[in-house]
């Protein structure tokens, strides 16, 4: 198998089950709320997504762009678990998930201003040595 496809299942495979971990465990002992079996799926559906997207980065070699997303993710799990900390008189569950998806694309955004800068600087160091 080539280097970059393992990569690729490496990365999905990994950042998946670290999300549903930190799912699984911030919901489960820090809110201490009933898991259902259509919140594992939930979990299991999320995670693969988020799984999918930094390892499709990686695979069209953005890596500054994957590298963002998955610090963004952290970052997200980061301040989910600091908001369910919080409580916020029952809002801390849906405060913290919002916390996490838009850290999630704060990180996908950030990235792909950083990819594109990174392309411009790239093309336009080129177009200086040619001349």
């Amino acid at each position: 198998m080539e280097k970059s496809k393992k990569k690729f299942w490496i990365i999905w495979i990994m950042v998946s089950i670290i999300s549903f971990l930190f799912f699984f465990l911030g919901i489960k002992f820090i809110l201490g709320t009933q898991i259902t079996v259509q919140n594992i799926m939930a979990y299991i559906i999320v995670s693969l997504i988020f799984g999918a997207i930094s390892s499709c980065l990686y695979l069209l070699k953005l890596k500054i762009a994957c590298a963002a997303l998955i610090a963004g993710i952290i970052v997200g799990f980061f301040e989910m678990y600091r908001m369910f900390f919080n409580d916020l008189n029952g809002w801390g569950d849906l405060v913290g998930l919002m916390s996490l998806f838009t850290w999630m694309v704060i990180g996908l955004c950030a990235g792909t201003v950083g990819q594109f800068g990174y392309f411009l600087y790239k093309k336009l160091h080129t177009n200086k040595k040619a001349q």
